[in-house]
């Protein structure tokens, strides 16, 4: 199928999702038409507006969706007026083909009122009304691959984040946190939450995990937003003798990716930041249970992805055949710390000690 539009087509480029993993896999296929097609507009996620003006260095064609000035806690009318000058700053632009890879409701309901006459966009439930064009789609494979046969052109394969570069503001400001704090050389990141209870590693787990960091020379760091986040947080230091320092909400996304790109390694679940970790070029270690690495792996040859097993096939995400998510929770501390290992983040001389200490 032949992905390209005329290069004098007026795009408006649909990206609005709340979640960074898809973003950080979409951007390369999102500057991909940018590049294409000198009269284009990329609506993304104002949340995400530090990510992409990082990962989009000197780009101006970008329209932010008002996440948070929409949200349930704003007043209706509020909201209202919010979402009205959305779509009034989106038709202003004129668009004459609209493209939305993610096909989310609010994606395809901003196509709908964008006033296009060609909107491009993948099967959904009622989708002829969104859409004009409905290409086939294989969600089987990567996610990055389903994103690349709607984009109009898609990223050159292979499969890849775009290069994420700390800036002066996130590094100063990480600098402040760590001021009294650890050698930056030493560091370890762990995100131990994730929006879904199934891709959450055991808390216990998460502390030995700290305390072996800690015996080989290493600092071990909490990183995280939000109540999830500083609950699986305050699990895991109720198992700990000696508090990790905990860095949850203290750093914003200019100082996370500052974080990561002076970490000499990252621990996560199947999460956002997990994917972050990896987009900077940090040695990751993603930890999967009942989600699908085979679409959301991270992309990056510094990366590696474990599961104690693969589901059985009367399996759901949110509802295990065995009820105790063995494919995520039987996964050993010994084989974290041995990955760790594979990756070159344990110190050179840890390594005997720990080759030979048995974790449970």
């Amino acid at each position: 199928m032949d992905n390209r539009l005329p290069v004098m087509s007026r795009l408006l480029i649909l990206f609005p999702c709340s979640h960074m993993g898809n973003l950080l896999i979409a951007l390369p296929h999102l500057r991909a038409m940018l590049a294409a097609h000198p009269e284009s507009l990329l609506m993304v996620n104002q949340r995400y507006q530090t990510l992409v003006e990082q990962s989009l260095p000197g780009e101006s064609r970008l329209l932010y969706y008002p996440e948070q000035s929409l949200s349930r806690q704003v007043p209706l009318f509020q909201r209202v007026h919010s979402y009205l000058k959305l779509v009034m700053a989106m038709r202003r632009f004129h668009s004459k083909v609209v493209v939305d890879i993610e096909g989310e409701q609010k994606s395809a309901t901003l196509a709908r009122l964008s006033g296009a006459a060609e909107r491009i966009g993948p099967h959904r439930r009622h989708g002829q009304w969104f859409y004009t064009q409905q290409p086939q789609v294989d969600w089987s494979g990567h996610r990055w691959q389903a994103y690349a046969s709607l984009s109009r052109p898609a990223a050159h394969s292979p499969a890849h984040y775009l290069p994420l570069n700390d800036s002066p503001a996130g590094q100063a400001e990480l600098d402040s946190i760590l001021s009294d704090g650890p050698a930056n050389d030493n560091l370890v990141a762990i995100h131990a939450g994730a929006t879904k209870t199934y891709k959450i590693w055991h808390a216990e787990q998460f502390a030995a995990l700290c305390q072996q960091l800690r015996r080989a020379g290493l600092t071990p760091l909490l990183i995280g937003a939000g109540q999830k986040d500083r609950q699986q947080i305050a699990r895991i230091q109720s198992f700990l003798s000696d508090p990790v320092l905990d860095l949850c909400d203290q750093l914003s996304l200019a100082g996370l990716v500052a974080l990561l790109k002076r970490s000499r390694g990252f621990i996560g679940n199947d999460s956002g930041p997990m994917h972050l970790a990896a987009a900077c070029g940090v040695a990751t270690v993603a930890l999967f249970g009942p989600t699908d690495d085979t679409l959301w792996q991270p992309l990056s040859p510094h990366a590696r992805v474990l599961r104690w097993q693969h589901c059985l096939r009367n399996c759901e995400r949110s509802s295990c055949a065995l009820d105790s998510y063995p494919c995520l929770q039987r996964i050993t501390v010994d084989r974290v710390i041995r990955t760790l290992d594979e990756l070159g983040v344990m110190p050179d001389a840890h390594l005997g000690a720990l080759k030979t200490l048995r974790i449970s």
